[in-house]
């Protein structure tokens, strides 16, 4: 085991009380036709929050606004078992027009409850209950 691991960011795109949905394109290395709520790897020099615009911008084409992060995660990627570290945060869309990336096949607007049912790790589904709570509360 190496001491390197990634820093990565996770995002939650909440419109109108909508979650985004972005399913992973079958030629992804990792976790092909898997629904997500966007993520990225932080560049070096990077703050989170800039990657976070940064991967929203390139995944999606949207503007959003940063409400703050929601929750921590951490996993072994892909075959060669890459240590994770990452940080979600909810976001507030702000402009723009959704655009497709390579890196998805398809985006949806779905409510928490369905964005929850669509992936499949229960840290995932705590973040966008999370979110859901925030979104509530207002």
């Amino acid at each position: 085991m190496s001491a390197k691991f990634i820093v990565a960011v996770a995002f939650i795109i909440e419109r109108d009380g909508a979650i985004l949905m972005l399913r992973r394109s079958p030629a992804k290395d990792f976790a092909p036709g898997r629904w997500e709520t966007g993520s990225g790897r932080v560049e070096a020099g990077e703050h989170p929050e800039e990657a976070v615009h940064r991967e929203v911008r390139e995944e999606t084409g949207l503007q959003v606004e940063i409400m703050g992060p929601v929750a921590t995660f951490h996993f072994y990627r892909g075959a060669a078992s890459e240590e994770l570290i990452g940080i979600t945060f909810w976001c507030r869309y702000r402009g723009g027009e959704l655009v497709s990336s390579d890196e998805h096949d398809q985006a949806i607007w779905v409510s928490p409850e369905k964005a929850k049912s669509l992936v499949e790790s229960p840290g995932e589904v705590d973040a966008i209950d999370r979110v859901a709570r925030s979104i509530a509360q207002r």
